[in-house]
């Protein structure tokens, strides 16, 4: 695994590469934020991504550590910001796969109408695995992004 460097919330605004992508999910926002913070086992809804527990007790908060796999890709990442139901962010602290000197993404929620509005963003310092990728990132990551909002909605019960 490689270690990342310790960066924070201050981070996505400072990244050498920053992506923000938005979609707008037919659902209430409370039931949306807590689908997108809950526990990373229950992420069946975001493409190719399988998560373990989130480590250590409940609740869990900033500072809580979630390891999650996708696509032979391993992360240890550590939460930096949860600010139910608006805003939640974790840093990426080591990987098995070097895309990265430092990574954030943050997810955030607001209220439009019955439905809400998320956006991620992705900021990240790349290395040259992934600067060699950046032409094709967004088109790829904004893809992946829209199939996991059509997911996410389709767990969200209507009634919620």
């Amino acid at each position: 695994m490689s270690r990342l460097r310790d960066v924070g919330l201050d981070f996505l605004d400072s990244a050498p590469t920053r992506m923000v992508f938005e979609a707008l999910v037919p659902a209430p926002r409370h039931p949306v934020f807590a689908a997108i913070t809950a526990d990373p086992t229950t992420w069946t809804w975001f493409p190719r991504m399988r998560g373990l527990p989130y480590r250590g007790t409940e609740p869990h908060g900033v500072g809580t550590i979630r390891e999650i796999r996708t696509m032979g890709a391993r992360y240890r990442e550590t939460i930096v910001a949860w600010d139910a139901p608006s805003r939640w962010a974790y840093r990426v602290d080591e990987t098995n796969f070097p895309i990265a000197k430092a990574l954030v993404e943050e997810w955030t929620t607001q209220e439009r109408g019955g439905s809400t509005l998320v956006r991620w963003t992705f900021a990240i310092d790349p290395r040259p695995l992934f600067r060699i990728a950046l032409p094709l990132a967004p088109i790829v990551m904004r893809r992946v992004f829209e199939t996991a909002m059509r997911n996410l909605a389709a767990t969200i019960p209507t009634s919620a």
